[in-house]
């Protein structure tokens, strides 16, 4: 949405093997008759494959970003960068996680924001807490949660480009140990090396989310039981489990579970 109208805003992304943008003119001269289109981007991935992030990215019509609202904050949102598709119920998503978190509100607790995005779960939890540290792999997502912690005022909150399913033994160094941990991965969950890290550090609550219940299974119960065969013991107990319904129509579900450490 427009923030300064209301208006619906719609970005359209082709995703190529190379760059002709003329071959695509006439598809831009139909789609942006289409009052709602305010962004055509081509991006370009060489590579074989089913993902929709480019090697480069051009602006064919438009801006590079579109905006949205969501729980009293404004974000930026370029094709690149991941964003829930139904802001209806992404608010009510985020707004289970946010009483998952239980943050006491006084400012007092170091939040981190595990696979961040955009900054979308962290800034609006950022208001409630000392600060906030979202890790995130694509640097444009990195750059947009930074540019909307300033687009919304938001100073308690620091994003840092990095691959999750790589860290190393520094890994925490740069940062206090943190209160809560918000763990949001994509489908294949979380890496081995993360779940013996967040078995090391010992956060005293988890709220982790996921859009896909098998690989949920599997990290939770690692958390809570452990992994023999790696030596690590587990040392949370599962709260909740609250399935959220993003995706109507459809078998797929989104999961917010509260873990706590016992």
């Amino acid at each position: 949405r427009n923030v300064s109208t209301g208006a619906p805003e719609v970005m359209v992304n082709f995703v190529t093997s190379c760059y002709k943008p003329e071959l695509l003119v006439p598809l831009v001269d139909r789609i942006t008759k289409i009052s709602e289109v305010v962004s055509v981007v081509n991006n370009v991935n060489t590579s074989v494959g089913n993902t929709s992030v480019g090697e480069q990215e051009y602006t064919l019509y438009g801006k590079p970003t579109i905006t949205e609202m969501l729980r009293g904050l404004t974000f930026q949102i370029s094709a690149n960068s991941f964003f829930q598709t139904n802001t209806k119920q992404a608010d009510v998503l985020y707004k289970l996680i946010g009483d998952s978190a239980g943050l006491k509100g006084d400012g007092s607790e170091i939040v981190l924001d595990l696979f961040c995005g955009t900054g979308t779960i962290g800034l609006t939890l950022a208001r409630s807490a000392k600060h906030v540290y979202g890790y995130e792999v694509v640097p444009e997502a990195i750059a947009d949660a930074q540019k909307n912690a300033q687009l919304n005022g938001i100073s308690n909150a620091t994003f840092v480009q990095g691959d999750l399913n790589k860290i190393n033994e520094t890994f925490g160094k740069e940062f206090p140990k943190p209160d809560i941990i918000i763990s949001d991965p994509n489908r294949p969950g979380m890496h081995m090396k993360l779940i013996k890290w967040l078995l090391e550090v010992k956060a005293p609550r988890i709220v982790y989310v996921s859009c896909n219940p098998a690989t949920c299974a599997r990290d939770l119960d690692y958390l809570c039981h452990g992994v023999e065969e790696k030596g690590l013991r587990g040392c949370y107990e599962l709260k909740r489990v609250i399935p959220v319904d993003m995706f109507p129509h459809t078998p797929h579900i989104e999961c917010v579970c509260l873990l706590e450490l016992c």
